[in-house]
């Protein structure tokens, strides 16, 4: 606490600290609640970042008195920061007029409550300055995003990357995600599935019915990174990422992060030549590793 108190507790100042850069590995608790006494410790601090939780406990001290000059926040926001952050009203919408990019990680400790009863950090995340571009939205942990979530992320569509390894989708549950965040470039989750299917589409018609219904999305995505899984199940993961490409003009590159990278590419390129993808190889082949230019 020496950095941000001095030794009668009063602030210290940093009146020419434009970024502050927080990599602590523990909690450093503030020893009690101190009044706010009219000192600015960080009056023109520009970008704020803090790799792992909130440092300084429920002393928001980073963020007084530096609203005006604000433009880049990345925080781990974790259900307490949330909560205290929502209390303090330090962020209201007009609060942050230069706040431009904002970077969320989500630690595990989100996994303790219910997203769908209780989505306080995700509501936060989406309120924290309307006009901001929330730019990264990432938790290593989530396995799964009820629709009312995946809905409140539609509402930032400034949203480029989400890095949601563990979160499970449908192609369909893929693609209204997709249509609805149109900046979204790299998404970081589990293969997508083909189950369920819409009512009427089977495997014969599903490349007519995504080129009816889905063709051509406006979008940017063009990047999945998923685990592997398995041996056994990786030929279930080729045909949705086809189905993908048709959809989504810009989608190249679809990648295990795994071992199972290079079986993945071989049975990519062994779907696209059978009879029911072969009238799309020339767009399809742009997801093969060695594509030709």
């Amino acid at each position: 606490m020496s950095i941000i108190r001095d030794v009668d507790g009063s602030y210290v100042e940093y009146p020419h600290l434009h970024t502050f850069v927080a990599k602590l590995n523990t909690i450093q608790s503030a020893p009690g609640r101190y009044t706010f006494d009219g000192a600015v410790p960080f009056p023109y601090l520009q970008r704020l970042v803090c790799v792992n939780e909130y440092p300084f406990g429920d002393d928001l001290v980073l963020l007084q008195g530096n609203s005006a000059t604000l433009e880049l926040l990345q925080l781990t926001l974790t259900r307490k920061l949330a909560v205290t952050l929502l209390r303090s009203k330090v962020f209201t919408p007009t609060s942050h007029p230069k706040l431009q990019c904002v970077i969320f990680e989500m630690p595990p400790s989100v996994l303790q409550f219910n997203f769908a009863d209780d989505p306080k950090i995700i509501q936060f995340m989406l309120d924290i300055a309307p006009d901001a571009a929330v730019r990264k939205i990432s938790n290593w942990y989530l396995d799964q995003v009820p629709p009312p979530v995946l809905s409140l992320f539609s509402r930032h569509a400034s949203i480029q990357v989400l890095s949601l390894p563990g979160l499970r989708l449908s192609l369909w549950g893929a693609m209204t995600l997709i249509q609805s965040l149109p900046l979204l470039s790299d998404l970081h989750a589990q293969a997508p599935t083909l189950d369920p299917m819409p009512a009427g589409v089977t495997v014969r018609n599903v490349v007519t019915y995504v080129r009816s219904n889905y063709s051509p999305i406006d979008t940017r995505f063009r990047c999945w990174h998923f685990g592997g899984g398995g041996s056994r199940l990786m030929k279930d993961k080729v045909k949705p990422f086809l189905l993908l490409a048709l959809a989504c003009p810009n989608f190249d590159y679809a990648a295990a992060v795994d071992y199972e990278g290079e079986k993945f590419a071989k049975l990519l390129e062994k779907t696209i030549d059978t009879a029911a993808y072969k009238n799309h190889a020339p767009r399809l082949r742009r997801l093969l590793p060695n594509r030709p230019e």
